[in-house]
């Protein structure tokens, strides 16, 4: 399993799970593992840190107050910047 800091721009507000999510700039992490089911061989998901806090390790960013955004990715809402 491979773990990777991004930075994620939410293009409006949105909310997923009870969690609001502000228009805006974030830091982000994505997970891609193995997964026989996932076109590819491969799965992703990409979680989203809710804290203004910057981090250096992808293990760091994700105990922090983070949110799976893969959904709203999908969607196209939060997108890689």
């Amino acid at each position: 399993m491979a773990k990777h800091l991004i930075n994620l721009e939410a293009l409006g507000d949105c909310e997923i799970r009870g969690d609001a999510i502000p228009q805006g700039t974030y830091q982000g992490v994505t997970i891609d593992q193995p997964d026989v089911k996932a076109e590819g061989g491969r799965a992703q998901a990409v979680f989203l840190c809710l804290t203004a806090d910057k981090y250096v390790d992808a293990d760091k960013a994700l105990n922090a107050s983070s949110v799976n955004v893969t959904d709203l990715m999908q969607q196209g809402l939060i997108v890689e910047s």
